[in-house]
C-alpha cells in the first residue's frame, strides 16, 4: 500500500495537476478572445485582460455580419472548404488506391514521383507563372485546384489500402466488378475512419488557407475569411482593408478583431465532435505494417 501510494498515487495526482494547468494555459487565450469580443472598446482599453465582462455588448458581431465583405468571405470559405475537401479526398483516394497495387505498370516510378514533392518544389516564381498561364488568377478555383493532394495524406491512405485483404479484390473481380466499382462500392464503405480523419485534415487546411489569396486574388469578392482576418489584424493598405473600412468597420477596434477570430474559429471547431470517434482509429490505421 505504501509503495502504491508513494509511486502510483503521487504520479496520478501530479499527472492530473499538470494536465489541468496545461488545459488552463491552452483555454485561457481563447476565453480572453471570446470575452474581448463581447465587451465595448472602452472597457477593453481600461482592462486589457478580462476574465468576465461587466456588460455584454454584441456590437462587434453586429458590425461583422452587417459588413458585406465579411459575410461574402465567410461563404467563400465555406464553399472552398466543402468543395476543396471533396475534391482532395477524391483525388487522394483514387491515387492511393491505384498506387497500392504491386502489379501496376510504372507503379514504383509514380510512387517515388509523389514522394519527391514532399522534399522539392519548383519555386514560387515558376509556380506563379504556371497559375498565370492557366488563367486561374482572380478565380475561386485557384484556392482549390492547386491543393489537390497532400503527399503525407496519400502515404497513410495508401498504406491503409495495402493492408486490406487481397481477397476482397479477387472476389469482386470474379463477380465481374472493375477497379472503379471495387473502389467505390467495396473499399470506401469499409474505410470510414480513414475518410473521416483525412477529410478533417483537408477541411482544416482549406479553411485556414490564406497564402494563395495573398498571391493570386485581387478581387475582394473572392477573398476567403482567413485572408480578411489577416488584413483586419495587420491593418494593411490592401483591397481587403479598404473594403472593410468602406463598409463602416473600424479597423482598430479590438472587439471587432476578436469577434472576427471567433467567427473564423468556431465553424471548424464544430466539425470535430462529429469526427472524434473516427480520429484516433483513422490516424493509426495504415501506420503499422505487420
Amino acid at each position: 500500500m505504501r509503495k502504491k501510494f508513494n509511486g502510483g498515487t503521487v504520479f496520478d495526482i501530479l499527472n492530473v495537476v499538470f494536465f489541468l494547468l496545461l488545459a488552463v494555459v491552452m483555454i485561457f487565450p481563447f476565453w480572453n478572445i471570446l470575452v474581448t469580443s463581447l465587451v465595448s472598446n472602452d472597457e477593453y482599453l481600461s482592462r486589457p485582460v478580462i476574465l468576465w465582462p461587466k456588460e455584454f455588448v454584441f456590437n462587434s458581431y453586429e458590425t461583422i455580419f452587417e459588413n458585406r465583405l465579411m459575410v461574402r468571405s465567410f461563404f467563400n470559405s465555406v464553399f472552398i472548404t466543402v468543395v476543396g475537401t471533396i475534391y482532395s479526398m477524391l483525388m487522394t483516394v483514387m491515387l492511393a488506391y491505384g498506387l497500392s497495387k504491386d502489379n501496376l505498370m510504372w507503379g514504383k516510378f509514380f510512387r517515388v514521383f509523389v514522394i519527391i514533392t514532399m522534399y522539392f518544389s519548383g519555386g514560387l516564381i515558376p509556380y506563379y507563372m504556371l497559375i498565370r498561364n492557366l488563367e486561374l488568377r482572380d478565380t475561386i478555383w485557384v484556392l482549390i485546384l492547386p491543393m489537390a493532394i497532400n503527399a503525407w495524406n496519400y502515404i497513410i491512405v495508401r498504406s491503409f489500402f495495402r493492408q486490406l485483404p487481397e481477397g476482397l479484390d479477387e472476389a469482386a473481380k470474379i463477380d465481374g466488378a472493375n477497379d472503379i466499382m471495387i473502389l467505390f462500392r467495396i473499399m470506401l464503405p469499409i474505410s470510414a475512419p480513414v475518410l473521416a480523419t483525412f477529410s478533417l485534415f483537408y477541411g482544416v487546411e482549406y479553411w485556414n488557407s490564406w497564402w494563395y489569396s495573398l498571391l493570386f486574388i485581387t478581387d475582394s469578392s473572392l477573398f476567403p475569411l482567413q485572408y480578411v482576418l489577416r488584413e483586419l489584424v495587420l491593418v494593411n493598405a490592401t483591397a481587403a482593408s479598404k473594403a472593410l473600412s468602406a463598409g463602416g468597420m473600424n479597423m482598430f477596434d479590438q472587439g471587432i478583431k476578436m469577434a472576427t477570430v471567433v467567427v473564423a474559429t468556431v465553424p471548424i471547431l464544430c466539425v470535430y465532435p462529429f469526427l472524434q470517434k473516427y480520429f484516433t482509429k483513422g490516424v493509426t490505421l495504415g501506420a503499422i505494417k505487420e
